[in-house]
């Protein structure tokens, strides 16, 4: 079905085609339909989902950490890989972002990774991920085969996406599914709901400042990699970043700072607070998410530090590193 076309009269009401069309009807213009779409910047942490003993979805515990980053000042909160949505049935991702969207009440806005291998499947989890309430969808392309080989595949699946729902849209390129940044600023161009970009290709400094520079401003421009390099993109020109959700109180400092010309002072706390963590993981990327879930089992917002398996496990050498920088850096 058609995505129903937005109108207004001429006493400034708004009608869409196919529900209520309205006498005299003038089309809305870019400038004032751009304005319908919420803006993803600052600090969006993506949330590690806790589980119980029976291997379900702790929803106590997820909104705990929910408050605990809302309250350090964040800008939104996420739904995306590092919350382990990919691991999940059906059922399991309507509860994670059911409890997400209610929990949030509209406190900050809710960002749900809806990628798929195929364009059909994403759109299904972008109307769905709509339907639930959140404010923006996060799209990864296909990953393999025909959709990451064709270039205008990938374009047709982002705009086959933005014209299924009435979110925002955040297009995001990762080392194993690439969004070329000129690729970027032709669909910010094209498609009016696409707000923002995450930029994850390493080295992800020069993905940033190019991809800042294809757009001049279009939209926004963030990174991700759990924020190892995020002094770097903000030098580059990011409006953000998408880091774990264990130490938002330490990000929102540090872009404040930045933010305010503080740069020194911003370096110095991402050294002391953040690198250390970083370092850790960068050893043992496929710890991080159960890494994570060690800090905020160490903050008291989780009881649990379980990953969906298939998952690795820290041997003891690292399970001794991993607590030491709990007591020293974790306060």
């Amino acid at each position: 079905m058609a995505r129903p076309t937005r109108t207004r009269n001429t006493n400034g009401l708004e009608s869409e085609s196919g529900f209520c069309q309205l006498p005299t009807p003038q089309p809305i213009t870019a400038e004032e339909n751009q304005l319908t779409y919420k803006k993803i910047n600052g600090v969006i942490p993506i949330l590690q989902t806790p589980f119980l003993k029976d291997g379900g979805i702790d929803t106590d515990g997820i909104r705990a950490v929910i408050d605990y980053n809302i309250d350090a000042g964040v800008d939104g909160l996420g739904i995306a890989l590092a919350s382990e949505v990919q691991l999940f049935n059906e059922a399991e991702r309507d509860l994670l972002i059911k409890t997400v969207v209610d929990q949030t009440n509209g406190r900050v806005p809710v960002v749900m990774n809806t990628g798929a291998p195929g364009t059909d499947l994403a759109i299904f989890y972008s109307k769905r991920a709509e339907e639930l309430g959140v404010d923006a969808v996060m799209l990864t392309p296909p990953g393999s085969g025909i959709g990451s080989s064709n270039p205008e595949n990938v374009r047709q699946y982002f705009r086959s996406i933005a014209n299924a729902v009435n979110v925002s849209v955040v297009l995001q390129d990762v080392q194993f599914a690439q969004v070329d940044p000129q690729m970027v600023a032709e669909l910010a161009s094209e498609l009016p709901g696409i707000v923002a970009c995450k930029m994850e290709t390493p080295p992800t400094a020069p993905r940033v400042a190019a991809t800042v520079d294809a757009l001049q401003g279009k939209i926004d421009v963030l990174g991700g990699g759990g924020a190892t390099y995020l002094m770097e993109e903000l030098a580059r020109g990011s409006t953000g970043t998408m880091p774990f959700s264990s130490t938002p109180a330490e990000f929102v400092k540090i872009l404040s700072l930045y933010g305010n010309g503080d740069t020194a002072e911003a370096l110095e706390l991402f050294n002391l607070r953040i690198a250390p963590l970083c370092h850790l993981v960068s050893q043992a990327p496929e710890l991080a998410i159960g890494f994570h879930k060690q800090i905020l089992k160490k903050r008291g917002l989780i009881e649990s530090v379980a990953v969906r398996e298939p998952s690795a496990k820290p041997d003891k050498h690292t399970q001794r590193d991993i607590d030491v920088l709990l007591e020293r850096v974790i306060v």
